[in-house]
């Protein structure tokens, strides 16, 4: 069946692929940050301050945290809930830094703003819009706030004696301006980051594009639509449904090929075919297959068309006209004419792709499409080549009886087949202006 089930499927694996691909991501961007942070913090000589133990357990856990979830990001071992602990870790144990460092130092919680490690929450919230979710943005944020804001109530602000506080310098000496734009540089290279996994992400959508523009290219419009949205799977296993087939083939075909250049026939076959398909297209159906010089053609498929058997009667009517003008044109430039056999039948069909991996083709099976072909073979017998079952004008609402349209066969034999079916040729134009109405 074709459901929408599968392409809802793919579209899961697809975010989730890109969730764990992010965690990665994420996991080397938190090594890169802590490599970056206590290059800084030494190279300023932040390991003489009175906060400088506090600071490297933070960086050192920190470390920790980036491995395991670099570890979790594994396809085995990836869980997307977890990107939400990691987060919520990144926004817990910065609060808590902050806090420590205005404990130790005997500082006002008021002030928490003024500690460098205060800017580098900035890049925890980059990192957490790398994801393509909106948990991690909401769970830093306020895992961040509400730790911070427990804290304060839990620790009470610190007591200030005008002639113990803090040096100025504690906020804005060289270790935290260093530290300070250290952070701004972390979060400028996690814009990058950010900005080329958009840009990874706008190729690969590029790419799918592209792929189904030239799955176009060989798949009738709709059928292609399909599996690009949905994936081959939703085809492969096939469904049965109601559908009108239609055959087309050039009557004395042979004969004609043996009087034309190989360039010639090919040009022949080439505008015959180009007609049939803008008719087919014209009424809703799709081609789907070319045999030579015969073309298949079905209505109603992949899914239900409402009046696809009368789109069928009149794509048959309006192909004799066109090959009728065409062969004006033809004798206009000394070429012969070229007339054809059309044979149209509807009922129960497979609609499905089938084939091997290697080459998958969608196409309709079952008896009404033997009985079309063999309709289309009766055709040859008759004065205007085209011949339908009784089935198909009666679900088109034609009434076979109408004078000068359809005549009813003497002979509905077909070969192959032991049942009967009643077959009526076209006898003349008007037909169409009399079952469109209908």
């Amino acid at each position: 069946m074709i459901t929408k089930s599968s392409s809802d499927t793919q579209t899961e694996h697809l975010i989730l692929a890109a969730e764990r691909e992010a965690q990665m991501v994420s996991a080397f961007a938190r090594l890169i940050i802590t490599t970056i942070a206590m290059t800084v913090f030494l190279l300023a000589g932040g390991i003489k301050l009175l906060v400088a133990p506090v600071v490297l357990t933070y960086l050192c856990s920190y470390a920790v945290v980036s491995i395991a979830s670099a570890v979790f990001s594994l396809k085995r071992l990836f869980n997307p809930r977890l990107s939400l602990v990691f987060t919520a870790i990144d926004g817990i144990s910065l609060a808590l830094l902050i806090a420590f460092a205005l404990k130790i130092t005997g500082t006002s919680f008021s002030l928490h703003g003024a500690v460098p490690g205060f800017v580098f929450f900035f890049s925890i919230l980059i990192l957490a819009t790398m994801r393509y979710t909106l948990g991690p943005v909401v769970v830093a944020f306020f895992s961040f706030a509400i730790t911070w804001g427990v804290v304060s109530f839990v620790a009470g602000d610190v007591h200030v004696d005008p002639a113990t506080a803090t040096d100025p310098l504690f906020f804005f000496g060289p270790v935290q301006n260093a530290a300070r734009w250290g952070f701004i540089g972390i979060a400028a290279i996690l814009c990058l980051l950010a900005v080329y996994r958009r840009r990874k992400t706008l190729e690969t959508a590029i790419t799918a594009a592209n792929r189904t523009a030239n799955l176009s290219r060989y798949l009738p419009d709709r059928v292609a639509d399909v599996v690009a949205e949905q994936g081959i799977n939703a085809l492969k296993s096939g469904r049965l449904q109601e559908a009108s087939v239609l055959f087309v083939d050039i009557r004395g075909f042979t004969g004609i090929s043996e009087t034309l250049e190989p360039k010639e026939l090919s040009a022949l076959l080439s505008e015959f075919r180009a007609i049939i398909s803008e008719e087919v297209e014209r009424h809703s159906g799709i081609i789907d297959k070319f045999i030579g010089d015969a073309v298949m053609a079905v209505f109603g498929v992949p899914e239900d068309l409402s009046e696809s058997e009368a789109n069928t009667l009149l794509c048959a009517v309006s192909i004799l006209e066109k090959i009728t003008t065409w062969n004006r044109l033809r004798e206009t430039g000394g070429a012969p004419p070229v007339r054809v056999t059309i044979g149209a039948h509807c009922g129960m069909v497979f609609a499905g792709a089938v084939g091997t991996k290697s080459r998958m083709e969608y196409t309709v099976l079952g008896d009404t499409v033997n009985v079309a072909a063999r309709l289309q073979e009766a055709a040859k017998t008759t004065g205007s080549g085209l011949v339908v079952s009784k089935d198909l004008l009666d679900r088109a609402g034609v009434s076979p009886t109408v004078a000068g349209s359809w005549s009813a066969l003497e002979n509905t034999a077909i070969r192959g087949r032991t049942g009967q079916v009643a077959l009526y040729e076209y006898l003349g134009p008007g037909t169409e202006q009399r079952f469109s109405s209908d």
